[in-house]
């Protein structure tokens, strides 16, 4: 066989569905910002820069969202695992360089290059630091730390270490947010010369750090504003570079709609028209995008996401993950509330203490499992529940109940659980009924949810405002793949002659605008 055709066959292995094959096509040492961009063999001659470019690119589109949707956002500070050899390697270079400079100033006569070169990259991160109006202290810092100067009097032996150390503090003061004035009055009582300078440059990254934070919140209003527009032009290069490569970039965007758009064709019951003959199901572009954004709150695990939702597959999963731990809380509230029966109905105190500890105890549910954590919390609600009717000078539960309640409690571990997906399928509803475009004032809490009323809220509106984000960048992808889907339905159910549509059919579909989804 010869290398043209074991590169073809290998091409057409790699485009194989991942339905088909039962595997995420994605290789798992690619780093994320090249996800899905290089295939296994490229078809096309493809340069390493327009890769990059287009890596870059994806890196500025993930920020610019990131900094839009997320109010909470900012840069957090470096930290690398303890005892890990990234941090053993990092702590031994700066010894070394500390070490080093610390052996130079002490020789006789000493040797301040090291301390010339750290001046000079004082002066460049004190002038990074600086908000444009400040040109006066820039000019003034310019001025002080004037690098020819500072070499002429290095080479008269007339450089003094603790002027300069005390001017670039001085400026470090008037610059730093409240929360570093402790660490400056630190530096000031430092009188050594290596660990002084040592501890402004530290000092220095931690003021880059808030300062490059304050920014950010300066300009989000800015970023939000044109945050939408900015995402569809570098998300378009994005699929660009994988078309380069012959990769299709909505692969998996296309198989997610394409499933919620049977999903509806198979569960929809044909209705009868006026005439009494049966009629299609209705399915518009608003219909499907809402059913695949909800689907979204039930995905089995990270594996082939949609790529117009990469971005945010950590906080779509961590909504679904939340939503089910809600769904799992009210499933033991309305089973100990059954089981226990009158004495307790109305307690509402009971009902939001059971709310608290049952969400404490399933946060261990990825460390222990859901089995030994359901074991947990039918014991605690048990001791809940006694309390209760203890402080109320009513007899506790009988061993017969506590039994029953225990054993009911525990078979919540199972997904097909009545109780449980009772209460999933009463959020969902809350959740389809909030996206249909009802104000959050008219949204009816379902029955049973009362004690997670803030919590459902809260995890709606912040769906709500991604996937109305979402739609807004993506949008034009979402319509023309439905476009395709509907005129696919629609060439399947129209009844054709001997070769021409029936003449009869006048009603076709219209485009999917993206600003019907």
């Amino acid at each position: 066989m010869s290398d043209q055709e074991k590169n073809e066959k290998k091409t057409d292995a790699s485009q194989e569905s991942p339905i088909q094959n039962g595997h995420s096509p994605r290789p798992p040492h690619i780093p994320d910002e090249l996800l899905n961009m290089v295939g296994a063999s490229p078809p096309k001659f493809v340069t390493f820069e327009q890769l990059m470019s287009a890596a870059d690119d994806m890196k500025n589109m993930t920020l610019a969202h990131e900094i839009a949707v997320n109010n909470d956002f900012e840069l957090p500070k470096e930290q690398t695992p303890q005892n890990s050899l990234e941090k053993q390697v990092s702590e031994t270079m700066r010894r070394a360089f500390w070490d080093a400079f610390q052996e130079k100033i002490e020789r006789d006569p000493p040797d301040y290059s090291m301390a010339f070169s750290l001046l000079e990259e004082l002066k460049e991160v004190l002038v990074g630091i600086l908000l444009p109006q400040q040109q006066r202290m820039k000019d003034q810092i310019l001025e002080v730390l004037d690098m020819e100067l500072i070499r002429q009097q290095i080479e008269q032996s007339a450089f003094n270490f603790d002027y300069y150390g005390t001017y670039v503090v001085d400026v470090m003061a008037r610059l730093c947010a409240p929360a570093r004035d402790e660490k400056i009055a630190e530096i000031r009582t430092i009188k050594e010369v290596v660990p002084k300078f040592k501890t402004i440059m530290e000092t220095l990254q931690l003021m880059q750090r808030d300062m490059a934070n304050f920014t950010i919140k300066q300009i989000r209003p800015y970023i939000q504003q044109n945050s939408i527009e900015y995402e569809r032009k570098k998300f378009a290069s994005f699929l660009e570079a994988q078309r380069a490569v012959s990769i299709d970039g909505l692969q998996y965007t296309k198989i997610w709609l394409k499933r919620i758009f049977e999903n509806l064709q198979s569960n929809t019951q044909m209705q009868p028209n006026e005439a009494g003959a049966s009629a299609s199901p209705v399915f518009t572009p608003a219909n499907i995008m809402t059913e695949a954004f909800l689907e979204v709150l039930e995905w089995p695990d990270p594996k082939n996401f949609p790529e117009t939702l990469m971005m945010d597959q950590f906080r779509f999963m961590s909504m679904r993950d939340k939503l089910h731990s809600l769904a799992l809380i009210t499933s033991v509230q309305l089973l100990t509330y059954s089981v226990v029966g009158p004495a307790v109905d109305g307690v509402e105190d009971l009902k939001v203490k059971l709310k608290n500890h049952v969400e404490v105890l399933l946060q261990d549910v990825a460390e222990k499992g859901i089995g030994p954590v359901l074991e947990s919390i039918a014991a605690q609600v048990g001791k809940d529940v006694n309390d209760s009717l203890t402080s109320r000078s009513l007899p506790p539960m009988t061993d017969e109940s506590q039994q029953a309640l225990r054993g009911q409690i525990k078979d919540l571990a199972n997904r097909t659980n009545t109780v449980r997906k009772l209460m999933v399928n009463r959020l969902m509803g809350f959740m389809r009924e909030g996206m249909s475009g009802k104000k959050m004032t008219n949204l009816r809490v379902p029955k049973g949810c009362s004690a997670v009323q803030h919590d459902l809220a809260q995890v709606f509106g912040n769906f709500l405002r991604l996937t109305s984000h979402n739609r807004s960048v993506f949008g034009e992808y979402y319509a023309n793949i439905i476009e395709r889907l509907l005129k696919g339905k629609e060439d399947q159910s129209s009844p054709r002659d001997s070769g021409g549509q029936d003449p009869s059919i006048s009603n076709q579909h219209q485009p999917a605008s993206s600003e019907h989804l």
